[in-house]
């Protein structure tokens, strides 16, 4: 007999097989790919990991101890630490949190949480990848209050109990925030609304012991900056001692009394003091005076007091500025428009005061003037922007001051002129002369620095106004005297210049006309002497040639009168030079050839021509030097080369033109005789070349002949000056050259 059995089809196993092992899987959300669990580790671990060079996968586990809108705290027994969430959208590997996930995490939950151990803003945190929720458990014991933990941040996401005395609240959105004090250590606390019915005014001046979270506040560097606490349940607030009373049910302290010595210890508690007002920033702080005594009272009323009211002030002693202060405190006006004291007093007084008080530790007499409204003379050094507003630097007596402005008051103070004698009135700054530490201030500041609160504009009146002439228009007159002199100087040395050319103009042309003039009296003197002379003989040679009786007498006669001719032509053409030396017929190849057809007629020694290319016209003084030179060089071949051959040449080339003067004769040493005395041809052709800016070449060897080359470049031939041949020498040269000349016709 078989027994009956329930078949199961093995599809439907599988998909249970599935199903259950889906649920067991922890899910940080639907779609998300969600990485292999890391190992568990404690939060001490991932605490001290804080330097880690990359970030790393960890699983940790513990109670949530606080919860916000980005982020949590979870504890364990090994240190606490903060969870970032949610994530930011579209990270990869920080995917979004399930939000019922989310939505179910309060205090008191045992989660686990896996992610990413990140650096953090102050200490390490978390960016989780999945939360698991394992169950609800009691929250970590509370650790009592360590003063060196607290206050240096230690206790960072650690449950911890507190003590202190609330000064002040403040509403902040969804909850309130305490200002705390612990034997002069503030801090503050953070309380959600829900947990309290109302304003916690009741807590003001009460001791009270708190149970919270460490939530230090940091900067954006990670730099811990001061503690706080933030409390989860209202039963984490205990009041330890009561508040004494409404605000001004709190003991009477007078000005001067304040932060004085007491043997027993302070307890923090609220005093009242009464003042009257010297100045007042609506719900910031205002001035109390109270004779030589002033004391800043830090406040959140917005009711508007102003200077000359009586008042009368509830709230907390602040020892932390250099001048005890009073913080957090209710204020009411007690009465209006009283007269108000201002204290005539220099900053070296002041100055001095507190610092005989503190090398002798001593206190101050009558007072130390800080808080206090005082007005002295001063003059203004210079006006600065800062920041919004800006200061005044003033300098009084042997000691200086700095008077710091609002931005209204700095608009109109900012036209101050430096230099201005003013009155100075204003409220001594309760760090205006830090006495901290005696030795320091004595070496380092013998007459310290003064600064001072303006209240408004009218507290810096102009007694008189500086001078007209201040150092930066002083210097621009003198900058604009400069210019002009230096305009002058740069004006009269133009001047000069220009006065230089042109008495030089005036001086060369005086030396032309000068020249000119000798050129005349020279070819007058010629023309009434040697001209009429030559004229007498040529008659006498005349009148010899009808009387000679033979025809040899007469054919001597008559060539002789043919010499004697061509002599009177030479001396013509010399005088004609000297009344006209630019003077020329033809262009340079005309003149030239002209000038060598001439030589020959004078001489049996063969005289070669040649021109090549295509001559420039030249300017005429240049025209004139060449065929002198080119005569000079042929007569001195002719007189004392015995050449056999004579060959005159003139090229024109690219860079200018070139005449030669070549002869077949015994040749000379052309150093030596440049140094003989009464020897002028070579240095008179050398002179003439350098009138026209030609350049000078003579070739002579012994028995080889002598070549002479001039040279003249193509910047010459554009143009001469009449300098060139102005100058009395230029007769003498020429003349020089016409005596080898006659030596010739004397001595054919």
């Amino acid at each position: 007999m078989g027994r009956s059995m329930l078949f199961v089809p093995p599809r439907l196993v599988l998909l249970v097989l599935a199903v259950t092992c889906w649920l067991a899987v922890p899910r940080a959300g639907a779609g998300d790919d969600v990485p292999a669990l890391p190992p568990l580790v404690s939060i001490r671990d991932v605490l001290a990991d804080v330097n880690a060079p990359a970030r790393r996968l960890v699983t940790i586990r513990g109670v949530v101890t606080w919860r916000g809108a980005n982020g949590l705290i979870v504890q364990d027994d090994s240190g606490g630490i903060w969870i970032d969430t949610p994530a930011p959208p579209g990270r990869r590997g920080f995917p979004q949190i399930d939000s019922s996930v989310l939505a179910r995490l309060t205090p008191g939950l045992e989660v686990e949480v896996h992610g990413w151990a990140n650096r953090g803003g102050y200490s390490p945190n978390i960016s989780p990848v999945g939360i698991r929720i394992l169950g609800e458990r009691s929250e970590p014991e509370p650790r009592p209050v360590d003063r060196d933990r607290f206050f240096s941040g230690a206790d960072d996401c650690l449950r911890v109990t507190v003590l202190g005395v609330v000064q002040g609240f403040r509403d902040s959105a969804e909850e309130w925030l305490l200002v705390l004090d612990d034997c002069g250590h503030r801090f503050e606390a953070t309380v959600p609304k829900r947990v309290l019915d109302g304003p916690p005014d009741s807590l003001v001046d009460a001791a009270v012991r708190l149970v919270g979270v460490g939530a230090m506040r940091f900067n954006t560097r990670g730099e811990f900056l001061s503690p706080r606490v933030s409390i989860v349940h209202a039963a984490d607030i205990a009041v330890e001692r009561p508040a004494a009373g409404s605000a001004f049910d709190a003991p009477m302290v007078a000005l001067q009394a304040i932060a004085q010595y007491s043997p027993e210890p302070a307890e923090g508690r609220r005093i009242r003091t009464q003042g009257t007002v010297t100045f007042a920033e609506p719900s910031k702080f205002l001035y109390l005076q109270e004779g030589t005594m002033g004391v800043r009272v830090e406040t959140s009323s917005s009711e508007r007091f102003s200077p000359g009211d009586r008042v009368e002030v509830s709230g907390f002693v602040d020892a932390h500025r250099d001048v005890a202060g009073i913080v957090e405190a209710v204020v009411r006006r007690l009465a209006a428009d009283r007269p108000l004291a201002t204290i005539r007093i220099t900053p070296e007084e002041i100055v001095g005061i507190n610092m005989h008080a503190s090398y002798h530790g001593s206190v101050a007499a009558p007072g130390d003037y800080k808080g206090c409204l005082v007005t002295f003379p001063a003059r203004v050094v210079d006006v600065q922007a800062n920041g919004p507003g800006g200061v005044v630097l003033l300098n009084s007596g042997s000691t200086s001051a700095v008077a710091v402005a609002q931005p209204d008051a700095f608009r109109i103070l900012r036209r101050m002129e430096p230099g201005s004698e003013v009155m100075a009135t204003g409220i001594v700054r309760e760090d205006a002369t830090d006495t901290a530490e005696v030795g320091r201030i004595i070496a380092l500041r013998p007459f310290g620095q003064l600064q001072l609160l303006l209240r408004s504009a009218a507290d810096v009146r102009i007694v008189r106004a500086p001078s007209w002439w201040k150092p930066h228009r002083l210097a621009a007159a003198l900058a604009a005297v400069a210019m002009v002199a230096g305009i002058a100087s740069v004006w009269v040395m133009l001047l000069r210049r220009q006065v230089t050319r042109q008495l030089a103009v005036i001086e060369k042309k005086l030396q032309a006309e000068a020249a000119t003039e000798e050129r005349h009296r020279i070819a007058r003197e010629f023309h009434d002497t040697l001209e009429q002379d030559l004229a007498g003989i040529s008659l006498r040679l005349d009148a010899a040639a009808h009387r000679a009786t033979d025809e040899r007498s007469r054919h001597v006669l008559e060539e002789q009168r043919g010499l004697l001719a061509r002599l009177q032509s030479e001396t013509h053409d010399f005088l004609w030079d000297l009344r006209d030396p630019a003077r020329h017929d033809g262009s340079l190849l005309e003149s030239l050839a002209a000038q060598v057809a001439y030589l020959r007629s004078l001489t049996t020694v063969p005289i070669r021509f040649d021109a090549a290319g295509d001559l420039p016209r030249v300017p005429s003084l240049v025209q004139y030097q060449l065929l002198r030179i080119m005569r000079e060089a042929v007569n001195n071949a002719l007189k004392h080369a015995d050449a056999a051959a004579i060959e005159v040449r003139v090229v024109s080339k690219p860079d200018g033109l070139c005449l030669t003067v070549t002869d077949d004769g015994i040749g000379f040493d052309v150093a030596g005789r440049e140094l003989l005395d009464g020897h002028f041809g070579v240095r008179g052709m050398r002179e003439r070349a350098r009138r026209i800016g030609a350049t000078t070449a003579i070739e002579s060897h012994s028995g080889r002949g002598t070549h002479v080359a001039i040279i003249v470049p193509t910047s010459r031939l554009e143009g001469a000056t009449e300098s060139a041949l102005s100058e009395p020498t230029m007769a003498a040269a020429g003349a020089a050259g016409d005596h080898g000349l006659r030596n010739v016709v004397r001595n054919p």
